[in-house]
């Protein structure tokens, strides 16, 4: 027997919001927040028990995109919400020493360097603080399972929790699923690379270590033997690599996640074997999860380029900025020559389907553009804007697709995000 069929089921409803967010990691937190404070009724809803996504439950510990790495860096290109984060972090002693070269700014509103390493521990609290502090209702241990659809309109989700299925209905929603979970359950148009290509970033697993000598500790950034990211007392390093799996694939990203897991203590002797002062450097944390680096990526209204990338263009309706360097597709480190350029809200706007925006790794780019803004600093503005957007479409009775971008545009601004503007500011 190859497929079961369910039986007709009365479902209960758990309730009806103005907005509903689909993932908690920094996508999801940002859009979560922004609906709130703009006195949107919102529901976020995590599978796991925190928020931060691959900042947290991958041990991916360094917050990075908050301006090019290299000069021209002028620009902070990353504000708002992600900003605040950081400062929030600085004052309870959560950042560290980041791992890649930069230009140090220090970490003072409209001052941020391109990344920081932080606590995980203490970012676990902080974002779960700014999301209680917003005024968003939060569903942890939950799991989207479905999409309720009225033609090409999304009405609601169906969940899975540890009391069972329910339905949640609201007037438009955010997917910040990282792997455009709810839009793929509407219908929404995708593409995904092969992952067997070369041409796609790989995944793989992080470990957190003490008992380093921080003294001697040695940086080469871009290799396996990067000096990894500290924080709170700890080094996380990058570990046991999965390569480019297919992660939507459950058999094969299981696999993926035991092959990882089972290689981390083989993998930091063959670190201390290269690297002394990791010598006496002992495993104290895993993570959650195998860090997946993308997945699918819906067709929406537009497309974000390598051009775009590289030119620096503009958009009439940018919501928000990208800056960090294109890490993999030219087989180097491709540094941008210009301080940033702007992302269009019409990336996040898929097609077909209305009521919902798509934000976050999953939106609708190309490959080479995409290693460029997925870093948390960028989706975590990508995220404010989505949720400032499904705000003021609900407060104008509007779908988000019919909001008017100048009225989003200006609230945004408002709020401290950065959009972009005038090409002589980049100079």
């Amino acid at each position: 027997m190859n497929t079961y069929t369910e039986k007709e089921r009365a479902i209960p409803v758990y309730g009806t919001f103005d907005t509903v967010v689909v993932g908690g990691g920094f996508t999801g937190v940002g859009a979560a927040m922004a609906a709130a404070r703009e006195g949107a009724d919102t529901l976020i809803i995590e599978r796991f028990a925190c928020f931060g996504g691959s900042g947290t439950l991958a041990l991916m510990n360094n917050i990075n995109g908050f301006r090019n790495q290299v000069k021209p860096d002028h620009i902070q290109t990353s504000k708002g919400i992600a900003e605040e984060v950081i400062l929030n972090l600085k004052e309870i002693d959560g950042l560290g020493k980041a791992a890649y070269r930069q230009e140090e700014y220090g970490a003072e509103p409209g001052k941020l360097s391109f990344g920081y390493a932080v606590d995980s521990e203490k970012l676990k609290y902080i974002l779960l603080k700014m999301v209680v502090d917003a005024g968003a209702k939060i569903l942890f241990h939950t799991m989207l399972s479905d999409a309720i659809m009225d033609g090409d309109t999304l009405k609601g989700i169906v969940v899975e929790t540890k009391g069972g299925r329910y339905a949640i209905y609201a007037k438009n929603f955010v997917d910040a699923s990282g792997d455009a979970d709810l839009a793929f359950h509407a219908g929404v148009p995708f593409w995904q690379t092969k992952h067997d290509e070369e041409k796609r970033l790989g995944d793989g697993m992080m470990y957190k270590v003490i008992g380093y000598d921080p003294e001697n500790r040695t940086y080469n950034e871009g290799t396996e033997a990067n000096g990894g990211v500290e924080a709170g007392g700890a080094v996380t390093l990058w570990g046991p690599r999965a390569g480019g799996i297919n992660s939507l694939d459950p058999d094969e990203r299981t696999q993926a996640e035991i092959k990882t897991r089972l290689a981390v203590y083989e993998d930091l002797e063959e670190k201390k074997a290269k690297l002394p002062w990791l010598k006496d450097a002992r495993i104290v944390e895993t993570p959650q999860q195998l860090g997946i680096r993308q997945t699918r990526f819906i067709e929406g209204v537009y497309k974000i380029t390598l051009d775009d990338v590289l030119e620096g263009r503009q958009f009439d309706d940018a919501i928000a900025m990208g800056s960090k360097p294109i890490i993999m597709y030219f087989g180097y480190r491709r540094f941008l020559e210009h301080p940033g350029y702007e992302i269009p809200y019409r990336c996040m706007l898929p097609k077909k389907v209305e009521n919902l925006l798509v934000a976050g790794r999953c939106m609708s780019s190309d490959q080479p553009a995409f290693e460029s803004w997925r870093s948390m600093a960028p989706v975590m503005c990508l995220g404010q804007a989505a949720g400032t957007a499904c705000a003021l479409s609900v407060k104008a009775g509007v779908t988000p697709r019919q909001l008017p971008i100048d009225q989003l545009q200006k609230v945004l601004k408002a709020n401290n995000a950065e959009i972009g503007g005038p090409l002589e500011r980049r100079k």
